[in-house]
């Protein structure tokens, strides 16, 4: 069960938008979401290898993408809008689609 927030950025009928430039490097097309206890950052990076992919996490809340191979070269440098944690936290790469499931840090209350 998710929260409903969503930011998108050009994925899924969200919006065309066309990234900022780092030197050679093009910020890809990205989308962000919350998915029960995950931040789901899932990011357009056709073209490349899964080995020419570089995800990591800065502190608690800054997530760096880089990726390049065959002409192409990504760039996302992001500031997350919660805490997460890399432990139980995955990226998997299909399709020229990479997602990246983050764990958000904090300690579930129940409710009764």
């Amino acid at each position: 069960m998710g929260f409903g927030i969503f930011i998108g950025v050009g994925i899924s009928g969200v919006g065309e938008y066309r990234g900022a430039q780092y030197g050679n490097y093009e910020e890809p097309r990205h989308s962000i979401k919350i998915e029960g206890d995950y931040l789901v950052i899932e990011v357009e990076v056709p073209g490349v290898n899964k080995e020419d992919i570089i995800v990591k996490l800065i502190g608690d809340d800054e997530l760096l993408i880089k990726a390049e191979g065959n002409g192409r070269k990504y760039l996302l440098l992001k500031q997350l809008p919660l805490h997460v944690a890399s432990e139980g936290s995955q990226a998997i790469y299909r399709n020229g689609l990479l997602t990246v499931k983050l764990a958000i840090k904090g300690t579930r209350i129940g409710v009764e």
